[in-house]
């Protein structure tokens, strides 16, 4: 009997490099692996596809035209079995079209912001026990980005969290129960990921889209949660109190 060899190609990830200034993918990215560059192939939809690694743990690193290097510690076994999805944020390197917040707080760990007055999609109901929110989507907008927040205009302030699933354009499952009390007019913003580095510098940059530049900040520092409303056109800087 003639002998067949079969050669099996496991999945080990997948990875979806995001421009969080845009929410778009980020193209012809480069991936180290513990420092060693890696080949993968690329799917639909610009995810990145990595097959028989050979490790379960590791750090790796994408760098990217027009892009600042990231960096993230990988643990395989605490993804979907699956569909072991991961997705990362990386900044824009700056230049032109760009505006950036940037400088120093010490104790500073995390950093986002939503564009002011963004009314696009509103809540409307949030029904807690099944994590549901119900929208005034009146645009249709796709809701497609990875991170998004429930804003209070009248105070500046927002809580993040994802949308897990959309039942249809007016109808979403979140990744959390949303605790904020709201209003029929606070509206549901993509959030945009900003860098903080143990050092405490940080870097946030967004586009410019000839607009008003006002956006509501969150950072977290000392175990608080603080927030602040800056003009990105008004040489920005967080403020420790």
């Amino acid at each position: 009997m003639e002998k067949t060899l079969v050669f099996t190609h496991r999945l080990d990830l997948a990875l979806r490099l995001i421009d969080t200034a845009s929410g778009r993918n980020v193209r012809n990215p480069a991936v180290r692996i513990d420092g060693a560059p890696v080949r993968f192939g690329v799917k639909e939809g610009g995810v990145l596809v990595f097959q028989n690694l050979g490790r379960r743990q590791f750090r790796l690193e994408a760098a990217a035209p027009d892009f600042e290097e990231v960096r993230a510690d990988v643990d395989l076994d605490a993804l979907n079995r699956a569909y072991p999805l991961l997705e990362i944020h990386m900044i824009p390197g700056g230049g032109e079209g760009l505006l950036t917040l940037s400088g120093t707080l010490p104790g500073i760990t995390a950093l986002s912001a939503v564009r002011a007055g963004d009314n696009g999609c509103l809540m409307r109901e949030f029904d807690a026990r099944k994590r549901q929110a119900k929208l005034f989507n009146p645009h249709r907008l796709t809701l497609d980005r990875l991170h998004y927040a429930l804003v209070d205009p009248d105070r500046g302030v927002f809580e993040p969290f994802r949308i897990v699933r959309m039942t249809d354009g007016q109808t979403v499952k979140t990744d959390r129960v949303l605790e904020m009390p709201f209003r029929n007019y606070f509206p549901v913003s993509p959030m945009t990921l900003g860098r903080a580095d143990p050092d405490g510098r940080y870097c946030l940059r967004v586009w410019d889209e000839g607009e008003r530049a006002v956006w509501h900040v969150r950072w977290e520092s000392g175990g608080e949660t603080r927030f602040q409303t800056v003009d990105f056109r008004a040489s920005p800087r967080l403020e420790a109190d």
